[in-house]
């Protein structure tokens, strides 16, 4: 039976909803915020031993710059003056200066996200560490340059952020940090030889190594002080020819490119470095069945879209060929199409992820990786970390 409603009656409105706005931190607040995970890295070598700087990305994991840990023979790991741990590098580029460290307990405090995407000019940042020694130390700034390339010990680094926050020694491996918190560079050097001037190595180079190395750890054994470098031991790979992950590749190797960088396991072999396909060049990594594919366009495509139809119409009509999935994403903050699927090739059925993006020079790139399709569950993780270890170089 209906209701009815006597004229002139009148129903209460509800009251108004009301939102609340989370205010963003304050300076000082941030700072609190992520201070736990600052690491103090007390480091001995055969020379003496030296102080520098680093910071949680997971309660076993610290980033930090390879010439922090250069040769280490102890790394002593301190929060508030007090040994929580001791570390063991499980990953280093030296010609990037980044290394990651693991330590022998979990350590408790802030962990610390790393920025996608390239911070911005005059973005305001900090550096946190602890120059010439002094207890934990904050500098502020601004981004005053980006995708820096400087000489250091004859080596060109590529892609520094600039920053004109104060840093010394002791600073190294510090995480400069925007007003989010998130790590735009870690903290490299600082020049005498031009006042407010200092680089970190960026996050868009340190994001895919610390990824690759977490996923396929590459222990450094600690130096012996007598005479021998530091050798690479045996750790979990990427896969390997046999399926699945194996002690006998464990080691990585990097490939460098005129444009780009990837690394991918000691196992596989290069196959096709840059080889001109007419409009395209090829670099093809392999082993056996399992495969890592770059191809670089330089007749940029007018979108990704654009760039992808081709192949995509191609494949679409072959002969078992399965969709997975095709989704818009972000690659080193272009524009990013991920292609999933399967398709038989020589009586395999093989399991392939096709990462493409158009980057700000207009140049047409295609990452792809592949394994059999009955390997693929135990082998992903490490194949999207070496898709993930593709660095531009050269612009």
């Amino acid at each position: 039976m209906a209701l009815a409603v006597g004229c002139g009656s009148k129903t209460a409105s509800p009251p108004p909803a009301t939102t609340t706005v989370k205010k963003p931190l304050t300076f000082a607040q941030l700072i609190a915020h992520v201070r736990s995970g600052i690491v103090r890295m007390e480091v001995t070598t055969c020379d003496g031993s030296d102080i520098g700087t680093g910071f949680l990305v997971s309660d076993r994991l610290v980033a930090t710059v390879d010439h922090v840990v250069d040769g280490a023979v102890r790394i002593d790991l301190k929060q508030n003056g007090k040994v929580v741990a001791h570390g063991t590098v499980i990953g280093s580029d030296g010609a990037r200066d980044l290394a990651l460290v693991r330590t022998d307990k979990p350590v408790r405090g802030h962990h610390f996200t790393i920025a996608s995407r390239a911070p911005q000019l005059g973005d305001d940042v900090a550096a946190i560490g602890f120059p010439l020694g002094l207890p934990l130390t904050v500098t502020r700034g601004s981004v005053s340059g980006l995708d820096r390339t400087i000489p250091i010990e004859g080596l060109k680094r590529r892609s520094l952020v600039q920053t004109d926050a104060a840093v010394n020694p002791g600073n190294s491996g510090g995480p400069l940090i925007t007003d989010t918190g998130n790590v735009v560079g870690l903290v490299d050097l600082g020049t005498d030889e031009a006042n407010g001037l200092a680089f970190a190595v960026s996050a868009q180079v340190a994001k895919p190594l610390l990824q690759a190395w977490q996923a396929a750890p590459q222990p450094i054994s600690a130096a012996t002080c007598a005479g021998q470098a530091p050798q690479s031991s045996q750790a979990a790979a990427p896969p390997s020819s046999s399926g699945g992950s194996s002690s006998a590749n464990a080691k990585v190797e990097t490939y460098n490119g005129t444009y780009f960088s990837i690394i991918y396991p000691a196992g596989f072999a290069v196959t096709s470095a840059e080889q001109d396909m007419g409009t395209y060049y090829d670099t093809t990594i392999e082993s056996g069945d399992y495969l890592i594919r770059i191809d670089e366009s330089p007749q940029g495509s007018a979108s990704v879209d654009q760039a992808i139809a081709p192949e995509l119409r191609t494949l679409r009509a072959e002969t078992g060929y399965v969709e997975l999935g095709l989704v818009h994403t972000t690659f080193e903050g272009y524009p990013a199409i991920q292609w999933e699927f399967e398709v038989p090739e020589n009586g395999v059925l093989l399991h392939k992820i096709d990462l493409v993006f158009t980057d700000a020079q207009r140049r047409d790139w295609a990452i792809l990786t592949q394994s059999p399709a009955s390997e693929w569950s135990k082998v992903s993780a490490a194949l999207d970390a070496i898709s993930s270890s593709f660095v531009e170089t050269g612009r």
